[in-house]
């Protein structure tokens, strides 16, 4: 595992922030943090990387505990919380090179390799105060990859870009897992590209971790799953599924709930009953459904 956390907890005073928290990130996966806002998505990602300590609990990175082996543990971690901190009046070169001297063993070859993967070789040389938000943000990935880290954090990268710059940095993030092996914890509010971009979600709320599950998560034949009959004429349909046992309802189709394995029965037996079936099309529950079923139809992410 490149990241595990165990039994996790952070008090302020009296009042506790994380509470119980515990999971794991494997290597070349994208994991995404999802919780609405206070929640304690960024607390959590700031004991990771060792910004503010945790009350109880265990975190270890690539087998080092961030207690006693901090700075073993964080040379295998490359970090943006919030927004990348730049030099606004050198280039995104001399930015890279700054920050190449507070690492080890960072070369001229490693800076143009970063460059090239995040896609600013155009660029690199113009001053990051005419860079766009989404070229910032790109820059910030390079200097977070300098030193060749195995587990990547991200808090909230897309952040106030247009829909182009979300979509360059969430490629850029499934490349970085698919093509270089490594493991990304991603927190973001935008429900629609955490869907897009993990493997992986950890849904949080009050501080404590409610579900841990696939994104695309699959159903089994054995599943009771919501499907939508596209049918002529839907009476019929409805009469075959009422003697069957099986409740319908009209909604843009006839909707019932049935096992996924008994669907091509149920298709002959309506066509059988010079029913005609134009469609049949499983609904998938979607990464907000299941987000707002969890926290209880919490608003704000």
């Amino acid at each position: 595992m490149s990241l595990a956390v165990h039994h996790l907890k952070k008090t302020i005073g009296k009042r506790t922030i994380i509470d119980d928290v515990s999971f794991t990130v494997r290597k070349g996966e994208v994991f995404g943090f999802l919780g609405p806002n206070g929640a304690g998505k960024t607390t959590t990602i700031r004991m990771i990387v060792g910004l503010t300590t945790p009350t109880a609990g265990d975190i270890s990175i690539l087998g080092h505990p961030v207690s006693t082996e901090r700075a073993q543990a964080m040379e295998h971690v490359g970090a943006i919380v919030e927004n990348p901190e730049l030099y606004p009046f050198l280039s995104g070169l001399e930015n890279l090179k700054q920050f190449a001297r507070m690492q080890k063993a960072v070369t001229r070859e490693d800076i143009h390799r970063v460059v090239k993967l995040v896609g600013l070789e155009q660029s690199i040389n113009d001053k990051v105060k005419k860079y766009s938000l989404g070229m910032r943000q790109r820059l910030g990935l390079a200097q977070a990859l300098l030193h060749k880290p195995s587990l990547l954090i991200l808090d909230e990268p897309t952040n106030g870009l247009d829909p182009q710059g979300i979509r360059e940095i969430r490629d850029y993030i499934r490349k970085l897992a698919r093509e270089e092996g490594l493991s990304v914890i991603v927190s973001s509010h935008l429900l629609s590209e955490m869907e897009m971009m993990c493997d992986r979600i950890g849904i949080i709320q009050h501080g404590q971790m409610l579900s841990i599950e696939d994104v695309h998560q699959t159903s089994t034949v054995e599943d009771i799953v919501t499907h939508r009959f596209d049918v002529y004429p839907v009476e019929v349909a409805e009469r075959y599924f009422t003697s069957l046992g099986i409740r319908s309802v009209q909604e843009n189709g006839l909707v019932v709930q049935v096992k996924q394995k008994t669907v091509p029965d149920l298709v002959r037996g309506l066509v059988k009953a010079d029913v005609d079936v134009y469609s049949v099309v499983m609904d998938k529950e979607t990464l907000e459904e299941r987000f707002l079923k969890m926290t209880g139809g919490a608003k704000h992410v």
